[in-house]
């Protein structure tokens, strides 16, 4: 019934009801939430619950400083903003790769990117990879996943543990809809959420996972109403009014789940994969550096209950933790053998007022050479800990070290320590040593098998505006 309710022609019917129904939304105020105060016993009592669902909403190429809650100035994120009053952030979250699927591998399994095995553009998930929609799926909930970006698709091992994984394809592709120029995916964003609210009205009944992974920031694609916000027409301006279009997708799930008086038993979580770079460092986009633009992504909980006050975990945490946390709040197994741990305690603790312990320190990895099939790995690692960040290419002899930066100085990582000619303090030589140890591990499963690529997939990853040689 579900599959057949998905593919429903009715389902994706006249595109524009929807961008009517978000522009509508976006000219009054999100209703109050139908759900009660609670604090830390209810939190714990999650864990015995046996009606509590799951949203897990992935924004690519989300920066976390362009929300709101984040201190952002202009009003680009005015749900996402809601969704995080009452509820938990985490004030620096620190993503695993500003490569989209090295990211998601490692956000999934809770492992660091060396540990998961897909560095590169052709290498996949095995099935022995446990998988977080496996752990759901077993333990009784629906599972669904709708996705836009190739790079999590099931060639890769993403779809592993959900009942269905769909990618909308052409639905969304809306008059009204504008995009930076070049490549870009067939359909928006609103495909994602028409496949959300069709799955809603055919399985909402049921005890649920849903993942839906937004993907107009990336395309830098937003609507007349984003539009005339005036932001502007430079890069920066249409990335803000991309967000505010995805923003009010995400506006119209939440209010989905309202009307199906969902909401006081749904858990909705969102993050991102990586950020974007606006020259900060000389460079647009992102799978190029792992500079702080494009590893600090934004992560929102959102409880079926409201907290009297917003929870702010303030410690460095890794998107790695992710899902070692959520599986803990519903009491589910863990992720095997994994680097990211639950953020459970720290939770409680910031609800509670008191301090938790440290974190250990945030890897980030990316190949410099992971869409050329006939060069060597070119590794560029990152580690940031304790206000600190060290960045390092170890193949590059005459020059490894890439940046240093004291990040509580200078958060921006703009005062590089290490073209400064000083003498560099002790911590770098620490930190430069932890970067080159995380790059000698190996997957628990050995080796990752590798796909080839048909030219359907060439075409939609170079819609993304990737190329591979």
């Amino acid at each position: 019934m579900r599959r057949k309710l998905l593919d429903s022609p009715w389902t994706f019917a006249v595109p524009a009801l929807l961008l009517a129904w978000v522009a509508l939304w976006a000219s009054v105020d999100l209703r109050v939430p139908g759900r009660n105060w609670g604090g830390v016993d209810d939190l714990r009592e999650l864990r015995e619950r046996d009606d509590v669902n799951l949203v897990f909403i992935l924004i690519d190429t989300l920066r976390a400083d362009r929300l709101g809650s984040y201190g952002y100035e202009r009003p680009t994120s005015r749900f996402l903003d809601r969704l995080a009053e009452g509820g938990v952030r985490f004030a620096r979250v620190e993503a695993a790769s500003s490569w989209t699927k090295c990211s998601m591998a490692s956000l999934w399994t809770g492992l660091n990117p060396v540990r998961t095995g897909i560095l590169r553009f052709n290498q996949a998930l095995p099935d022995q990879a446990l998988m977080p929609a496996e752990i759901l799926r077993d333990a009784g909930f629906a599972t669904i996943g709708i996705y836009r970006n190739g790079w999590v698709g099931p060639n890769f091992g993403f779809s592993q543990g959900f009942e269905d994984y769909l990618k909308p394809g052409h639905i969304g592709d809306s008059k009204g809809i504008e995009r930076r120029p070049g490549a870009h995916l067939i359909g928006t964003d609103e495909g994602v959420t028409r496949s959300a609210l069709a799955f809603l009205d055919s399985s909402g009944h049921e005890r649920f996972m849903l993942y839906l992974h937004y993907m107009d920031v990336h395309q830098y694609a937003y609507d007349s109403v984003a539009a005339n916000e005036g932001f502007g027409t430079g890069y920066r301006d249409n990335y803000d009014s991309s967000l505010h279009w995805v923003d009010r997708n995400v506006g119209v799930v939440l209010e989905a789940l309202e009307k199906r008086d969902l909401r006081r038993r749904t858990v909705v979580v969102v993050s991102s994969d990586h950020g974007e770079e606006f020259k900060e460092h000389g460079l647009d986009g992102h799978a190029r550096t792992l500079y702080t633009e494009v590893t600090h992504v934004p992560w929102l909980i959102s409880l079926p209950f409201q907290l009297p006050v917003s929870a702010v975990v303030e410690s460095v945490v890794r998107n790695v933790d992710i899902w070692p946390t959520l599986l803990d709040l519903f009491g589910l197994p863990g992720l095997p053998d994994a680097d990211g741990r639950s953020l459970v305690p720290e939770i409680e603790a910031t609800i509670e007022g008191t301090r938790a312990a440290g974190s250990p320190p945030a890897i980030s990895y990316l190949d410099l050479n992971w869409g050329k099939p006939d060069s060597e790995p070119n590794p560029l690692v990152g580690i940031r800990y304790e206000g600190r960040s060290v960045i390092i290419a170890p193949q590059v002899e005459s020059a490894p070290l890439v940046g240093a930066f004291d990040m509580a100085a200078d958060p921006d990582e703009q005062s590089n320590l290490a073209t400064e000619g000083a003498v560099l303090p002790d911590w770098v030589g620490a930190l430069d040593g932890q970067a080159r140890s995380s790059i000698d591990q190996t997957p628990p499963w050995g080796e990752v098998p590798e796909v080839e690529l048909d030219e359907l997939s060439r075409t939609q990853l170079k819609a993304l505006g990737y190329v591979i040689d």
